[in-house]
């Protein structure tokens, strides 16, 4: 039958796989999983379809008023065809087309200043649709290689609970003390996962409060089990 004192320290054996667990898991609990990578890529992707989208508004304007232009160019040639054919001599008729020249001709010059705006408002929206898309793009980069490393990092610390964990049943039985494993239990859910806790220098190991010497001198020698009064932990050799 093992003594008070190799129970105990089997019990600071046991601990140590269980905060190496809890170590583990919160570091898991911790990892970037990608949230704030995948929102700013969501982002980025939006800006970009949002500058796509205005510059392919603009180019249809642009378009637009080319044709318009084109067919404002097409009537005007038409008319100056006819006035200056020379088959035409009814004065109202000639006063008529004169007139439409001169309208077509207000008509084109202003559809050639529309389209030079355009065509600066288009090189200027092409450029901020190529920045936005290589924004884009650069994000999700970054979220691939967030997201992988989250998947690498997580798998790495599963292992490693999973194979602490098979440790921790042989610990538990090397304890053996099923009254004071339920007490080591319970102390473990109140006080951050530490139940047990070794004397460092006279002072005890979870609080730091320097502890009576009697009750030092009990924990060395094995010979009852001391507790804490500061922090309510079971103290270990």
């Amino acid at each position: 039958m093992a003594s008070l004192r190799e129970t105990l320290t089997a019990l600071v054996a046991l601990q140590d796989i269980d905060k190496q667990i809890l170590r583990a898991k919160k570091a898991q609990a911790a990892l970037d999983n990608g949230t704030k990578a995948t929102a700013s890529s969501t982002e980025a992707r939006s800006q970009y379809d949002a500058k796509h989208t205005a510059l392919q508004h603009a180019t249809g304007d642009l378009k637009d008023a080319e044709l318009k232009s084109a067919t404002v160019e097409q009537k005007l040639k038409t008319y100056q065809g006819k006035l200056y054919q020379g088959t035409i001599t009814n004065a109202k008729e000639l006063a008529n087309i004169e007139k439409e020249i001169a309208m077509l001709g207000r008509q084109r010059s202003d559809l050639d200043g529309r389209i030079l705006e355009l065509m600066d408002e288009v090189d200027q929206k092409k450029c901020d649709s190529e920045l936005a898309q290589a924004a884009s793009q650069a994000a999700e980069v970054a979220l691939r290689s967030v997201v992988e490393k989250y998947k690498a990092d997580y798998e790495k610390l599963s292992a490693e609970i999973v194979d602490l964990t098979k440790q921790r049943a042989p610990a538990v039985n090397a304890v053996g003390d099923t009254a004071l494993l339920k007490r080591y239990d319970d102390l473990r859910a109140k006080s951050g996962g530490v139940g047990i806790v070794q004397v460092v220098s006279g002072n005890c190991g979870g609080c730091g409060m320097t502890l009576p010497t009697a009750q030092t001198k009990h924990v060395r020698d094995g010979d009852s089990i001391e507790v804490c009064e500061n922090c309510g932990r079971l103290l270990g050799p």
